[in-house]
């Protein structure tokens, strides 16, 4: 099925019709201007969507979500380049977060990515038609037609709750009223379990109100005067629309109050922070240049160098440069050890052994060179030196 055009012409929802009720497989593209939104489609349903790189995306919406650390991150990340998986799948086999939260969050993060789109005016569709697998134990599908529903309420409500909280930079603290709150409610949704496991006839509307209820406590567990709006949507893993409903709520039951707007102080840093790394590329890039052009001038005029000793020593500087990447490329290795089993490893082959070198053959033919020691004491401390430096 060829499906190729412009969102003005052939509207979303057609479009997700038509993948539906047709039972295709395959990737449909959105783009508008320098957003890349995938989805993909098995038997009609969706059962993955992402903005951009999904693996990228998917690693930064874990750290925000506080699922794992920027050190497990980079962990996770270096392994994957070695063994050849997904981001998902060396995240489970390291044990940082389980499959049950991964197929919770790839959903979640999916359906966020969905709702965007429908709100856009324009842009450019594509449908690529081809065969399509996933994991079921990390990928949950969900029914097409489920999210053309949920994303026309959300259209429909969301300019009434963006006018209560305009920015996501915004913090809110708990009032004297909500003090306390957050505990009675614990009791009460304890008490209300219980007496609703007898009774049947109700089970259905007495759950949604619990879970309703539920909901509303973790986010007002969340505002503790010191996040923004953004960072409990990222921490409470409820999505960004629920999550504005519990707020604007509670904005409206005066439990919660606005003490501040980081709008600015956000842009100042990140402004700040643009600067910062301009300043440090332009240096990393005069450095290498410099480099280079100095390399290439030592290299191609020998005859500069007088005697045989000035040429030995530029040999041996070179050597000696080689010897440094390959000390502190055994370094990183061992600091990346180190995060993932919180102690460095007993010698230095439990590091081709884990696979922390990949595919660095040259690294680990020299290990032979390097004399490895690990210090005990209280603090973990290793001792790396060239063997006959």
């Amino acid at each position: 099925m060829a499906l190729k055009g412009s969102i003005k012409e052939f509207g979303l929802s057609e479009i997700f019709q038509l993948i539906y009720h047709q039972k295709q497989e395959g990737i449909l593209l959105l783009e508008k201007e320098d957003t890349v939104i995938t989805i993909c489609f098995k038997e009609g349903k969706i059962f993955r969507a992402y903005d951009g790189d999904h693996d990228e995306k998917l690693g930064q919406n874990l750290v925000r979500a506080q699922m794992i650390s920027d050190d497990q991150l980079v962990i996770a990340r270096y392994r994957q380049e070695n063994v050849k998986k997904s981001l998902e799948g060396v995240l489970v086999d390291l044990e940082f977060v389980t499959k049950e939260a991964l197929k919770r969050l790839n959903r979640l993060y999916s359906e966020e990515s969905i709702y965007k789109v429908f709100d856009w005016q324009s842009g450019e569709y594509e449908f690529l038609q081809k065969d399509m697998s996933y994991n079921p134990s990390l990928v949950q599908p969900f029914d097409t037609q489920y999210i053309l529903m949920e994303s026309v309420r959300q259209i429909d409500e969301w300019p009434a709750l963006i006018k209560k909280i305009p920015s996501r930079q915004s913090v809110f603290e708990k009032t004297e009223l909500a003090l306390g709150v957050t505990e009675e409610a614990l009791e009460e949704e304890e008490e209300s379990s219980t007496s609703h496991e007898a009774d049947d006839l109700f089970g259905d509307l007495a759950d949604d109100e619990e879970e309703e209820s539920a909901e509303i406590s973790l986010i007002l567990e969340e505002v503790d005067g010191e996040q923004t709006v953004q960072q409990i949507i990222d921490r409470a893993h409820m999505g960004a629309f629920d999550t504005y409903q519990s707020l604007v709520g509670l904005l409206f039951e005066k439990k919660i109050i606005e003490i501040k707007d980081k709008e600015d102080e956000y842009e100042e840093i990140v402004q700040k922070s643009r600067f910062e790394k301009e300043k440090a590329i332009k240096f990393m890039v005069g450095s290498m240049v410099s480099i280079f052009v100095v390399s290439l001038f030592v290299l191609s005029y020998p005859s500069l160098q007088v005697t045989s000793l000035g040429v030995a020593r530029s040999f041996y500087e070179i050597e000696a440069l080689s010897e440094k990447n390959e000390q502190y490329f055994i370094r990183f290795a061992l600091d990346l050890y180190y995060l993932k089993y919180k102690r460095y490893p007993d010698s230095l082959q439990n590091l081709v052994e884990e696979g922390f070198f990949g595919d660095k053959k040259g690294i680990v033919n020299h290990l032979s060179n390097w004399h490895y020691h690990l210090e005990v004491g209280d603090k973990a401390i290793f001792h790396l030196n060239q063997i006959n430096s």
